[in-house]
């Protein structure tokens, strides 16, 4: 009997250390845009992932609310939001509906996909997740509540967002980590909506006024950009920039058919999306245009590593178009474009040749760019990226 049971732990120490436990699938590692390991979190989460609800009336409930960060070179964080399983006689999936939320937080080797750690927290509110993170420390928004926690998982602070009527506060961090800006975007108007600049070393407000905002918003540790003309229609679409307590000024143009999105990929340099692709200065100086840039992801933006070294756009062909039917078709991954310092240029294109990625997903990037993490669904996947010429 005593042999058994040596063996079974044995079995039991193979399986968790190979990472078999957690459905971790090793993959190749020579082949150019094959992930190096693929995990299927739905046994970790242990019960159904929740979304946000939405729509008045006919109300209708939105993809899984997640968040995908690299806390540092080697650790992989993804939230979900699920409810906290009342017993055994609960619902099938363990999510009864009268139970309360909580956020789940995974953290996986980026090496293995290992799971080095697996913890939930109650939320008031689905909206919740990891906001930020800065030198292996990092903010989750629990509706209202953000916090502050150290690389061991240690709550140091905590701060109230005030509460809105009919809106979530909506982060918008930056390339660093070191700030993050939150806007009240569910009130999309033409009046003037709450906004709130936070410190995240500190986890103090640095600064609160209200605005418009008529379109797409980024930061920078030391400005903010915004396009015009996204969702209110009455007024010259530019892109405009302006530092913390500065004002706007304009730096380029856009229009009315590409309304671009964008990023700070550094502290003074933007990514425009949208049709020609676009790399600007904050002065308005152009870096780089591409007229024919490889179709984008609607729900793509570029992702930047936190040194501020290396960004990727993902790319995505869109699929399943029936005009007939009026079937509009999905987006699936396709193409990862590398864009390194001095960003004059694309410096890799990497085609997808794992599983099919289709949809929306979330993408996260090493600090020092050489792994991207994806998240689709429940299933997590990590690719090597080539190294900065």
């Amino acid at each position: 009997m005593l042999i058994s049971l040596v063996v079974s732990y044995a079995i039991a120490f193979f399986l968790i250390s190979s990472g078999w436990a957690t459905n971790r699938t090793p993959l190749p590692r020579d082949r150019p845009g094959m992930p190096i390991w693929t995990v299927d979190l739905r046994t970790v989460i242990g019960s159904e992932p929740l979304g946000l609800v939405v729509g008045q009336g006919r109300e209708t409930q939105a993809k899984p609310r997640t968040s995908l960060w690299f806390l540092d070179k080697t650790t992989i964080a993804v939230t979900f939001v699920t409810r906290q399983a009342k017993s055994k006689l609960s619902s099938r999936d363990g999510s009864d509906v009268s139970s309360p939320l909580q956020v789940r937080l995974i953290l996986l080797d980026g090496a293995s996909g290992n799971v080095r750690n697996n913890k939930s927290w109650p939320t008031e509110s689905r909206f919740a997740g990891i906001v930020t993170m800065h030198d292996g420390k990092f903010v989750m928004q629990r509706g209202l509540e953000l916090v502050l926690f150290s690389s061991d998982l240690t709550e140091v602070k905590t701060l109230k967002l005030p509460r809105l009527e009919e809106a979530d506060w909506h982060a918008h961090p930056s390339p660093s980590g070191k700030n993050v800006l939150f806007i009240a975007t569910s009130l999309r108007t033409s009046s003037a909506i709450p906004w709130i600049w936070v410190d995240v070393d500190s986890l103090t407000v640095l600064r609160s006024w209200k605005e418009t905002q008529s379109g797409w918003v980024a930061i920078s540790d030391q400005r903010m950009a915004m396009t015009t003309c996204v969702w209110v229609y009455s007024c010259k679409p530019e892109v405009m920039v302006r530092s913390i307590d500065g004002d706007w000024e304009t730096v380029a143009l856009a229009t009315k058919n590409s309304k671009p999105r964008l990023q700070f990929v550094d502290d003074s340099t933007l990514y425009l999306l949208g049709s020609p692709a676009r790399l600007i200065r904050t002065d308005g100086r152009v870096l780089f245009t591409e007229e024919n840039a490889p179709e984008g992801c609607w729900w793509g933006e570029p992702v930047p590593s936190s040194t501020g070294l290396r960004f990727v756009v993902p790319s995505c062909k869109v699929k399943g178009v029936i005009s007939s039917l009026d079937m509009a078709g999905h987006d699936v991954l396709r193409k990862i474009l590398v864009f390194d310092a001095p960003f004059d240029r694309v410096t890799h294109v990497i085609d997808i040749s794992g599983p099919t990625i289709k949809d929306l997903s979330s993408l996260a990037l090493s600090p020092d760019g050489l792994s991207l993490a994806i998240l689709n669904n429940e299933l997590l996947e990590v690719l090597p990226l080539p190294r900065p010429q």
